[in-house]
């Protein structure tokens, strides 16, 4: 375990405990790295978990626990930096009801998956680990692109007045507290709340311009992050990506909150299809945290 370092700042907010899954493989080197980049900026712990398949005639279970356990610990050493609280967990279940397994074990405020994109099925389509882990965790999940941008420049959430509004503008305003530089001599970073209807020249709805006041007003921003609404239309899923890919956004942040229209262990439509074929990392809050 290695203690973690204080809080670049004692105003910022923490994500955390962390979950992380890895298969060990260098493509999952970037995930770790990104998982203890926010660990670290948030000064909580990380949970770092790997599932092992047990193949006959390669030894004892116990025997494969100790290899992945192994390689588990150099992956960590190359990867994680020092500074950063970390416990390793291994076990023989399959990788997605581990990951969701040590979530709830440690009470997880986030859940750090990578696409796992099919090599073999169409494109955009997420690996079934992660569309798993997606479905069903209670805690937030970032899903991975590219490496986090810190300092934050923009964040932008993406709201329907019609559910509940609050812990995706928190989540927003959260992050962009965490990765923001105002006070080191960077610009303050943008939370944009982003409002998709049919008339893209109409006025954001009441109740949106009040909850982003609320969450402003929650978090106690003062002048370290600038706010704003953003109207788009008509077509939801292209109205975010367009968004993201045009302001440069560093993190798209959704809720899951239709994901039972098309099954319990799958994403909702919108959240869905932004999650796959995003330009950025994806913050994604399901209903629990709601």
């Amino acid at each position: 375990m290695r203690d973690a370092p204080a809080p670049a700042s004692s105003e910022r907010p923490a994500f955390g405990p962390i979950v992380v899954g890895t298969d060990l493989s260098v493509g999952s080197d970037e995930l770790l790295r990104t998982a203890a980049h926010v660990a670290a900026r948030s000064a909580t712990p990380l949970h770092v978990v790997h599932a092992i398949d047990m193949v006959p005639g390669t030894g004892t279970y116990d025997e494969a626990v100790g290899r992945a356990e192994r390689l588990l610990d150099e992956q960590i050493r190359a990867v994680v930096p020092a500074g950063v609280e970390v416990h390793r967990h291994v076990e023989s279940s399959p990788p997605d009801r581990v990951i969701i397994d040590w979530a709830e074990r440690t009470n997880s405020g986030l859940i750090v998956v990578g696409p796992h994109v099919r090599r073999a099925g169409p494109a955009g389509l997420l690996g079934s680990t992660a569309e798993w882990v997606l479905g069903e965790a209670k805690a937030p999940c970032l899903v991975v692109r590219a490496p986090v941008v810190a300092p934050a420049s923009h964040v932008a959430a993406a709201v329907d007045p019609a559910h509940t509004l609050a812990p995706v503008l928190d989540a927003a305003i959260q992050w962009a507290l965490l990765f923001s530089d105002a006070g080191g001599g960077g610009g303050a970073a943008t939370v944009s709340a982003l409002y998709v209807t049919s008339d893209r020249h109409g006025d954001p709805p009441p109740a949106l311009d009040e909850a982003l006041r609320l969450a402003l007003a929650r978090a106690d921003v003062g002048n370290r992050l600038t706010a704003q609404l953003a109207v788009r239309g008509t077509d939801v899923v292209q109205s975010i990506l367009l968004f993201a890919e045009v302001e440069a956004v560093d993190l798209l942040v959704l809720s899951t909150r239709n994901r039972g229209v098309v099954g319990r262990a799958l994403l909702g439509s919108v959240s869905s299809e932004v999650t796959r074929r995003a330009p950025c990392n994806v913050l994604l809050i399901p209903p629990a945290a709601e």
